[in-house]
C-alpha cells in the first residue's frame, strides 16, 4: 500500500497558484490558436478577392480568355466539394492534423499557381489551392467550437466573419498594387511567408483536442457526398453565360449530383460514423438553421454580384476597380459581424439578433428594388451599408445556433453542414440569377434600344454596340470615338454623338430593369428566410466548450468504468 502523504498546513495556498497557472497557460494557448486560425482564414478569403483584380492581366499573359471564369469556378468547385467530409475527418483524425494539412495544401497551391505557365496549369493548380481553402474554412468553426463555449463563441466567430469583410475591402487594393507594380504572380506568392508563420505558430500552440471515437472513416459516404457536391457545383457553374439552363451538361450534372447525394444520405442513415449523422436532422433548430442559411446564401448574391454592375452600368460611376464600389457594404459587414458577435456573447439571445439581421437585409433589398436610372451613388451606398450590417449580424449566428443545439460529438458534422449549405446556396444563386439576368437583359435591350438608332450605327460597330460589355470596354469606346471624330461633316458628327447617347440610354434602362428583377428575387428569398427565423426555437447557450464536455465525459467514464 502506498504511504499516505503528510498533511500540509497550506493546501489551498499551495494548490491555487498551480491551478491558476495551468488555467492561464490554457487560455494563452487558446488565444494563440485562435489568432492562427484567424490568420489562415484571412489568407483564404484574401486570395479569392485578390485574384479577381488580376484576372485580366493573367489571361492576357497566359492567352486564356476562353477560360477566364474557370480560374474562379475551379476554386469554388474544389472548396465546396471538400466541405461535407472535412468536419468528420477532423473529428476522427484530429483537428490539428487536418487544419495544418489544409494550410500546407493552400500554400503548395499558391506556390504552383504563381509558377503556372499556361491557363490549363493555372486552373489545375487553383483546384489544389481550393481544396486547401475548403479544408481551412470547413475546419475553422469546428476548432472554435472546441476551444470556446457557445456562450462566448459568437464573439470569436464574429471576428472570423469580419475577416471575410476585411479581405473583401483590402483584397482588390492589394491585388491591384501587386499586379500593376510587381507581377500578377505575387498575388499567389504573397501567401507563402504569412502562411509559413501561421503554420509554425499553430504547430507549437495548437492544444491537444482528443478525438471522438475510433478513427473509422466512411470513405463511401465521403466519396458520394463530395462527388455529388462537385457535380452540382460544376453543373451550376456551367449555367453562367455563354451557356444557360437549357445546356444539357448543366441539368444533367445537377440531376446526377442531386441523386447521388440523396442516395448517399440514405446510405448514411444505415452506417456508423456517418459524415452527416441522421440524428442531426431530427433536431428542429439545426434543420431550420440549414434552411435559413441556404435561402439567405442564395438571395444575397443578388446584391453582392450585381451591385457593382448597377453602379458602373446604370449610375455611371467610373472606377478602375469595381471592388472598391462595394466598400460601404463590406464596411457594414465588418461592423455587423464583430459587433453582432460581441452582442450575442453578452446577451445570449440569438433569435432576436437573427431576426434583426435578416430584417435589415430585407429592408435593404427592398430599397434596392426601388433604384432607377436616375439613382445616385450616395443612395446606393446607404442601401448596401444596411445590407452589409444585416449580413454581418447573421453571419456568426447560425453557426453558433447549430453547434449549440446538437451534442458535442456532432459539433463537427453540424458545422460542416452549415458551411456546405451556405456555399451551395451561393453557387446555385450565382448560376440561377446569372441565367435569369442574361435572358432578361437580351429581351430588354431589344425593347429599349430603338431599331432606327441601331440602323444608323456604322456596320463595323453595329453587332457590338447593343452589348452592355461594349460600354465597359476601353478599346471599343476608343474605336467608336475615333470613328465619330473621323466624320468630316460637323452636323453628321453631332448626329452620330446624339445617336450613340440614345443607344447608351437604352442599354442603361435595360440593365436597370434586368438587375431590378435580380433584386426582387433576392428580396423574396430574404423574406422567406426572415419568416423561417420566427419559428426558430431559442435555448440557452451552453457555458462549456466541446473540449470541456469531452474531458468531463472521459472523467466520468474513468470514475465509473462499468457505466453504473
Amino acid at each position: 500500500m502506498a504511504k499516505a502523504a503528510a498533511p500540509t498546513d497550506e493546501p489551498t495556498t499551495m494548490a491555487a497558484p498551480a491551478a491558476e497557472t495551468e488555467h492561464d497557460e490554457l487560455h494563452r494557448r487558446r488565444l494563440y490558436t485562435f489568432l492562427g486560425v484567424l490568420a489562415a482564414i484571412f489568407l483564404s478569403a484574401l486570395d479569392q478577392t485578390i485574384v479577381g483584380t488580376a484576372l485580366p492581366k493573367v489571361v492576357g499573359e497566359l492567352n486564356g480568355l476562353d477560360y477566364y471564369t474557370w480560374v474562379t469556378t475551379i476554386y469554388l468547385l474544389s472548396s465546396t466539394a471538400i466541405v461535407p467530409v472535412i468536419g468528420k475527418l477532423s473529428e476522427q483524425l484530429g483537428r490539428k492534423r487536418i487544419f495544418l494539412t489544409g494550410i500546407v495544401l493552400f500554400l503548395v497551391g499558391s506556390l504552383i499557381c504563381g509558377a503556372a505557365q499556361n491557363m490549363t496549369q493555372l486552373i489545375i493548380f487553383r483546384g489544389i489551392q481550393g481544396i486547401g481553402g475548403g479544408v481551412l474554412t470547413g475546419t475553422a468553426f469546428a476548432i472554435i467550437a472546441d476551444l470556446f463555449a457557445p456562450a462566448e463563441r459568437a464573439k470569436y466567430t464574429g471576428f472570423v466573419a469580419g475577416m471575410f469583410g476585411v479581405a473583401s475591402i483590402i483584397g482588390p487594393l492589394v491585388g491591384g498594387y501587386l499586379t500593376d507594380n510587381i507581377s500578377w504572380r505575387w498575388i499567389f506568392y504573397v501567401n507563402l511567408p504569412i502562411g509559413a508563420i501561421v503554420l509554425i505558430v499553430l504547430w507549437f500552440t495548437f492544444p491537444v483536442i482528443p478525438r471522438h471515437g475510433h478513427p473509422r472513416i466512411d470513405f463511401l459516404g465521403a466519396l458520394g457526398l463530395g462527388g455529388g457536391a462537385a457535380m452540382v457545383t460544376l453543373g451550376a457553374s456551367l449555367a453562367i453565360p455563354p451557356h444557360d439552363w437549357s445546356y444539357p451538361p448543366v441539368w444533367g450534372l445537377i440531376v446526377a449530383g442531386t441523386v447521388l447525394m440523396a442516395a448517399t444520405m440514405f446510405y448514411e442513415s444505415r452506417v456508423p460514423e456517418a459524415i452527416f449523422p441522421p440524428q442531426l436532422f431530427n433536431n428542429s433548430i439545426f434543420s431550420l438553421s440549414l434552411g435559413v442559411t441556404f435561402v439567405s446564401g442564395l438571395a444575397m448574391f443578388g446584391c453582392i454580384l450585381y451591385m457593382p454592375l448597377f453602379l458602373q452600368g446604370v449610375v455611371g460611376v467610373k472606377a478602375t476597380n469595381s471592388g472598391l464600389l462595394m466598400l460601404p457594404m463590406m464596411g457594414g459587414m465588418v461592423v455587423g459581424s464583430i459587433g453582432g458577435g460581441l452582442l450575442l456573447t453578452r446577451i445570449g439571445r440569438y433569435k432576436v439578433q437573427s431576426i434583426v439581421g435578416l430584417a435589415c437585409m430585407v429592408v435593404s433589398m427592398y430599397l434596392l428594388t426601388l433604384l432607377t436610372v436616375d439613382s445616385q451613388q450616395l443612395q446606393v451606398s446607404l442601401d448596401v451599408i444596411l445590407f452589409g450590417l444585416g449580413l454581418g449580424l447573421n453571419f456568426a449566428v447560425f453557426n453558433v445556433v447549430a453547434q449549440n443545439a446538437v451534442k458535442s460529438e456532432y459539433v463537427s458534422s453540424a458545422t460542416s453542414a452549415i458551411q456546405f449549405t451556405r456555399q451551395m446556396g451561393g453557387v446555385l444563386g450565382l448560376a440561377t440569377l446569372g441565367s435569369l439576368f442574361t435572358q432578361t437583359l437580351r429581351e430588354r435591350i431589344a425593347a429599349d434600344i430603338p431599331a432606327d438608332a441601331l440602323a444608323r450605327v456604322p456596320a463595323g460597330f453595329r453587332d457590338k454596340i447593343s452589348n452592355p460589355e461594349a460600354f465597359f470596354n476601353d478599346q471599343f469606346q476608343a474605336g467608336i470615338n475615333q470613328a465619330i471624330a473621323a466624320i468630316p461633316d460637323a452636323t453628321a458628327r453631332a448626329a452620330a454623338v446624339a445617336n450613340l447617347a440614345v443607344i447608351h440610354d437604352g442599354v442603361r434602362r435595360a440593365l436597370a430593369e434586368s438587375i431590378h428583377l435580380i433584386f426582387t428575387i433576392g428580396f423574396g428569398g430574404l423574406v422567406i428566410a426572415l419568416v423561417l427565423t420566427f419559428f426558430l426555437k431559442e435555448i440557452p447557450l451552453r457555458k462549456t466548450s466541446a473540449l470541456q464536455d469531452r474531458a468531463a465525459a472521459r472523467a466520468a467514464a474513468a470514475a465509473d468504468p462499468g457505466g453504473l
